[in-house]
């Protein structure tokens, strides 16, 4: 059972190997590849937190762009500032929050509930999306969107308002509600970290992520999402496979391998909710995984660049508690490319060739 919307000409250039997620998380350009500001499903509500880690020796500013969640094109996004989200007015960003200007050294920004702060009334939009974060040296932004890159590490806290019962302190024997909340934490993912329809090689594979952790039950419910971190005139063409513990493909009834194909307008986010069950027929089960890939692409761009990033979330049933589940490629990172120790002709992704998918806007 394949769910097929549309597919796309492969246009292919080859990259070598780039590090997992594995503790690199510092670059100019970071996607959060969900957050929130949304009611969900058994009664959740949800918001996102995002910290913002200067790791340069300098002041650095930061600017913001929201992705709405769905299969649409959001690459107008790229196209002005008037929907960004900066620290000095002077840079026409339709946004202004100034403690995203002058960022000192070691020097962390919280921004809470931003999606609902910024951009739920603006947009109209879906409270799910995705965000896109530029670091730059501060105060270097130029008219036509060229600056001094510097490094920040970002992080999200999605978690769900509820109440608890706990023993009235002052009452033997009774308990009172008491506000809580249960969440996750979603790491930035750096441009150098995306899966890459590009780096497909005779030895390596980065064109896909693997999600582990794949459970649905009355305990527990598990959703996918992915976000297309391509350059603005790059769609994708997705496929999102289940796996049994077993390492077996799930097949439907005609014995066929069940799987969901989505195309992905430019810059667009989509989660799929409860996909097991609601997508694959597929119920009580435990250890499951999930493939995502980019298995084609159609491009206005002169040099596509195919990127994408996928991530995973168990939720508990009864109190909406999440666990983030982080995709991993399925090979091994590069140690002697980073390292310097073996001189072979594997190179990071993006150490040769400029991957950067986005820049910021120019001004009008």
């Amino acid at each position: 059972m394949i769910r097929r919307i549309a597919v796309g000409v492969v246009f292919l250039s080859l990259m070598a190997a780039g590090p997992v997620l594995a503790g690199f998380g510092a670059s100019d350009l970071i996607y959060i590849p969900v957050a929130s500001h949304s009611s969900g499903a058994v009664g959740s509500s949800w918001q996102t937190d995002l910290y913002l880690t200067n790791v340069e020796d300098v002041a650095i500013d930061v600017a913001i762009a929201y992705l709405p969640s769905g299969l649409v094109n959001n690459a107008f996004v790229f196209a002005s500032r008037d929907t960004w989200l900066g620290g000095r007015e002077d840079d026409e960003f339709g946004l202004i929050d100034e403690s995203l200007a002058d960022i000192p050294p070691n020097g962390t920004v919280v921004l809470r509930d931003l999606v609902g702060e910024y951009w739920v009334n603006l947009l109209g939009a879906s409270g799910n999306g995705a965000l896109v974060i530029a670091s730059y040296e501060a105060d270097t932004l130029e008219p036509d969107g060229t600056r001094v890159y510097k490094n920040v590490i970002a992080n999200a806290r999605i978690y769900n308002d509820a109440t608890m019962w706990i023993e009235d302190p002052d009452n033997v024997d009774e308990f009172i509600e008491v506000p809580a909340q249960y969440g996750q934490t979603m790491p930035g993912v750096p441009w150098y970290n995306f899966a890459d329809g590009g780096a497909v090689g005779d030895t390596y594979d980065f064109s896909f992520e693997e999600l582990t952790g794949g459970e649905e039950g009355e305990g527990l419910r598990y959703n996918v999402g992915v976000v297309n971190s391509s350059d603005a005139l790059t769609s994708l063409t997705v496929r999102i496979q289940p796996f049994r513990a077993n390492g077996e493909p799930f097949l439907d009834e005609n014995e066929e391998e069940i799987s969901t194909l989505l195309v992905m307008p430019p810059a667009s986010q989509f989660q799929l909710f409860r996909p097991f069950s609601t997508e694959w027929g597929i119920d009580d089960f435990v250890g499951a995984s999930v493939r995502v890939a980019i298995e084609a692409w159609t491009s206005q761009a002169a040099n596509p660049v195919p990127m994408m990033s996928s991530y995973g979330s168990v939720i508990h049933n009864t109190t909406n508690d999440p666990s983030t589940v982080l995709p991993s490629f399925a090979y091994p990172y590069d140690v002697e490319c980073m390292w310097g120790g073996g001189g072979g002709e594997s190179v990071g992704k993006g150490a040769s060739t400029d991957r950067r998918p986005v820049e910021i806007p120019s001004q009008k």
